[in-house]
């Protein structure tokens, strides 16, 4: 059975509904967070998971040798339109090795991470991500923050755009957030989707850093990379190093 992600995110109606997510709101994210992570021009980063690479783009901008890898074909076509000599996509799952050059930064941006159905594919991921960086590189993991999510979760909304009406609930499944998405056209129901996304807590993502040989540096709340607070911080950003000795 295909995964969900792998179905719905290469979907127009996936990219129609949240288009909000544009270029310039990644721009503004990405600069903030490269100039707090005091990237450096010339070194080599992967974008995992970098969808139609609207984050990838910024970070290659920010003088950073980038690559995007994302599983959905579709994506990396749309994306690849925005390759350069420092900027390509390539597609790749990161269940499996990330057939790359080793990267000083490993992005996973936009909780572009919680979707397997186990914890044993979860740690598989985070071992591939520790197994692409240089010693010394780090991995940048920007999550949700599922406390607050829970907390402030909003049952029911509608969406109406120009290609279709996707009516929307929100549930908490045991340690699972669950978003059930109902496609209409013209007043017709035509998909329904479901995201599911686990609710980790910053321990069990730093657990699953520490067993893949990487040390956490800090954690922040926010794209300004301030301290997380579980209660108020809108995002989950864990910075992990990978040990510059053997």
């Amino acid at each position: 059975m295909t995964p969900w992600y792998a179905t719905w995110f290469n979907t127009p109606y996936y990219h129609d509904l949240y288009s909000h997510r544009d270029h310039h709101e990644a721009r503004e994210l990405i600069l903030t967070l490269c100039k707090g992570l005091n990237v450096r021009p010339g070194q080599r980063a992967l974008d995992i998971a970098c969808g139609r690479g609207r984050h990838a783009m910024v970070l290659a901008e920010s003088g950073l040798h980038t690559v995007g890898i994302d599983l959905s074909p579709e994506s990396i076509s749309v994306a690849s339109e925005m390759a350069h000599d420092h900027l390509s996509f390539q597609v790749g799952n990161m269940l499996e090795p990330l057939e790359v050059e080793g990267a000083h930064w490993v992005f996973n941006l936009f909780t572009s991470f919680g979707y397997f159905e186990d914890d044993a594919m979860h740690q598989q991921a985070i071992e591939n991500m520790a197994n692409a960086l240089l010693p010394g590189g780090k991995l940048v993991l920007d999550y949700m923050n599922a406390v607050k999510i829970a907390a402030e979760l909003v049952p029911k909304d509608q969406v109406k755009t120009d290609l279709a009406t996707y009516e929307i609930s929100r549930r908490v499944e045991g340690q699972t957030i669950v978003k059930s998405i109902k496609l209409s056209e013209d007043g017709c129901s035509i998909f329904n989707y479901e995201e599911r996304v686990r609710a980790f807590s910053e321990g069990e993502l730093r657990a699953f850093m520490e067993r893949a040989g990487l040390r956490v540096k800090s954690v922040h709340g926010d794209y300004e990379l301030s301290d997380f607070d579980p209660e108020y911080s809108d995002r989950l950003i864990i910075i992990a190093e990978k040990s510059a000795h053997p």
